[in-house]
């Protein structure tokens, strides 16, 4: 049992990580069950002894638990945790290793108050990978603010990740090129040298992740730089232009004075639109990938005075596999590919003949969905961190992106967690003790009704029979495309997604007050339920006015059929109104889930996209209604094209 006498004992009193790491402890402890533990001194039973295995006060208390587990098994992250009627033992290797003991121990206490409780075990334990990382796009619309970086790395921690880089395009704020990046939505010097402090206490490296190469048109655009684009205000800088390095030179500059990591991130992928203009001579002459990895080579050599190793994404090479050979031995191959595969042999391999060191970059599957597709990140991260620890990758990173400029972390959290379970342990084994296990890891919240909830929330797409984009939800419903979509899920399909996703939130609802650890990641589910209902909703809304709007059009001398089309536009049931009611309130939740973790940068561009919406089914009604007036006196109706209705449905109303 634990309780108000049980103290934490430091092995070495003057350790500043250790007395960090038990105090992480305390507090967690008192958050999530509600117990006041404290530091102490001492001995006797009762007591959590942390500190390094070597430590001899350390020793004694593994040798009173007898645990006998070779200690020389452990390598530098690893810890021994034991836990007897008598003392509960912390032991890691490094501070680091200890760290991670008591993240593990987080999760053994059971219970509440007084009657919170620490099941007795034996546990040796240390990772697989040595670097278990995440990226986060902060360049395509969402900037999280300091604080909820913070709370990104202090729930990595908890789960073991040891690295995270800011993935940025045009988002640091730097003195020597202040046009660039914009007032409100950048990280600031001053902003970075605080979070590297504070990751470096969770035993994080903050790398950073500017592109040198391609994606950078938030740069290009503006026309102090656009001399260096490969194409007029493109994406692509050119190495043809000599500006292009000077920029590189002086972004990097800055940076390795912020980040004292041991990795820069370069970047590089994607570099679509090399040789399409300045480069069109170089690549017809030398081919297009040896001018791209000789800009990667400059790049090299720019940043040499800085000792550090750089990663660059690895799609371009793998395009050019003749010239894997002359990538050099110092630079990190970041091997992304997002696709659910059996097997990535075949994308690992190319690297690994050719002796370069390579991370596994996985996706949590959230760009562009109402919700991240888990039944692909789950297969996605699972297979590739398998196939990479079978290679010896030298770490996983799990990768985050915003394309469309309105993604919330807090809805990736099932993703990220598995990628820092997957990455840390043998990832061949069964997810379905990570299932088991993460509802209480995570939420501290005993069951399986939250994860499940996440997990038919994660799936809305395959139940739907069509992706559940944030395309298809912005889409104009009186549009051919939109309608084409729909067709594909109507009927059955769109009602069974409906039925799971109402059932989920009645779940979540119901859950969410025993939640005692990040409660938050509930209310982003809640709402991504709601707006995944919405969109079943709309589409069950467009395809009834459809067949009451033909009905009505293919039987004007019927009156009674065409006053039917009256339950769109009436004072009090009214469909399309109904459409923009439930967008406004989505609107509202919307932008209170993006104030939770981001700046007030870039939240109005999103914000117009439901004003557009809610607008859009105003317009619509006031149209049908104006309609129906003039059809009382001339008997006729516009035809269901020009009303943004396609075909006519297979089956009458």
């Amino acid at each position: 049992m634990l309780g108000q006498k049980t103290r934490l004992v430091l092995a070495d009193k003057k350790s500043e990580d250790d007395r960090f790491a038990a105090q992480d402890f305390i507090d967690d402890v008192r958050e999530t069950a509600g117990l006041a533990l404290k530091l102490g001194t001492g001995s006797g039973r009762g007591r959590i002894v942390v500190g390094l295995i070597g430590n001899q006060s350390t020793a004694e208390a593994l040798e009173r638990a007898n645990f006998d587990v070779r200690a020389e098994r452990v390598n530098d992250e690893g810890y021994l945790l034991s836990v007897t009627a008598r003392e509960i033992v912390v032991a890691g290797r490094t501070t680091a290793g200890t760290f991670y003991g008591l993240q593990t121990l987080k999760q053994l206490v059971r219970g509440a108050g007084e009657r919170a409780y620490v099941q007795g075990a034996h546990i040796a334990d240390w990772p697989t990978m040595r670097w278990r990382a995440v990226s986060d796009d902060i360049s395509r619309g969402p900037v999280p603010t300091v604080e909820y970086v913070k709370r990104q790395l202090r729930t990595f921690a908890a789960f073991k990740l040891n690295m995270h880089s800011f993935y940025m395009e045009h988002t640091f704020k730097s003195n020597a090129h202040p046009l660039i990046g914009p007032e409100g939505g950048s990280l600031t010097p001053a902003e970075i040298r605080e979070l590297v402090v504070y990751a470096r206490r969770y035993h994080i490296e903050l790398v950073p992740e500017q592109q040198t190469f391609g994606h950078l048109h938030k740069a290009l655009r503006l026309e102090k730089y656009n001399e260096l684009a490969e194409v007029p205000y493109g994406d692509v800088l050119s190495p043809q232009a000599e500006g292009s390095y000077k920029l590189i030179a002086d972004w990097y500059v800055e940076l390795a004075e912020l980040f004292p990591s041991k990795f820069f991130h370069i970047g590089a992928d994607e570099t679509f639109e090399l040789g399409q203009g300045r480069s069109a001579e170089a690549v017809k002459a030398e081919g297009v990938g040896k001018v791209y990895f000789e800009h990667l080579r400059r790049v090299r050599e720019i940043l040499k005075p800085y000792d550090r190793r750089l990663m660059f994404w690895g799609d371009i090479a793998l395009n050019h596999p003749e010239l894997i050979g002359s990538i050099p031995r110092d630079m990190i191959v970041m091997n992304w590919d997002y696709t659910p595969r059996k097997d990535f042999k075949a994308r690992i391999e190319p690297f690994l003949k050719a002796g370069l060191q390579q991370f596994v970059c996985p996706g949590v599957q959230s760009w562009n969905q109402i919700f991240p597709n888990f039944d692909a990140a789950t297969i996605n991260i699972k297979n590739f961190v398998r196939d990479g620890q079978a290679a010896d990758a030298l770490g996983m990173m799990n990768t985050q992106w915003d394309d469309d400029g309105e993604s919330l972390f807090e809805m990736t959290w099932y993703a990220v967690v598995l990628g820092a379970a997957v990455s840390w342990e043998d990832a061949s084994a069964d997810t379905g003790d990570f299932n088991r296990d993460f509802q209480w890891a995570f939420f501290r919240r005993e069951g399986r009704e939250v994860t499940k909830a996440l997990r038919v929330l994660g799936s809305a797409g395959t139940l739907l029979g069509t992706a559940a984009s944030d395309a298809l939800f912005w889409r104009d419903p009186f549009n051919d495309i939109f309608q084409e979509e729909s067709a594909r899920a109507l009927g059955e399909k769109t009602r069974q997604m409906r039925l799971a996703v109402e059932g989920a939130e009645e779940v979540l609802l119901r859950e969410r007050e025993g939640v005692r650890r990040n409660r938050t990641a509930v209310d982003a589910a809640i709402f991504a339920a709601r707006r995944l209902d919405h969109l079943g909703r709309r589409m069950q809304v467009v395809e009834q006015f459809s067949r009451d709007y033909w009905n009505a059009y293919l039987n004007l001398g019927d009156r009674r059929k065409v006053r039917r089309l009256r339950s769109y536009t009436g004072a009090v049931y009214n469909s399309f109104r109904e459409m923009a009611e439930e967008l406004t309130l989505l609107r509202a939740a919307y932008r209170e889930q993006w104030l939770r973790e981001n700046r007030p940068y870039w939240l109005d561009s999103i914000l117009a996209r439901y004003d557009l919406a809610v607008s859009r089914w105003l317009a619509r009604g006031k149209q049908l209604e104006d309609l129906l007036r003039e059809y009382e006196q001339t008997s006729t109706l516009p035809s269901p094209a020009e009303f943004g209705l396609g075909s006519r449905p297979d089956q009458p109303n």
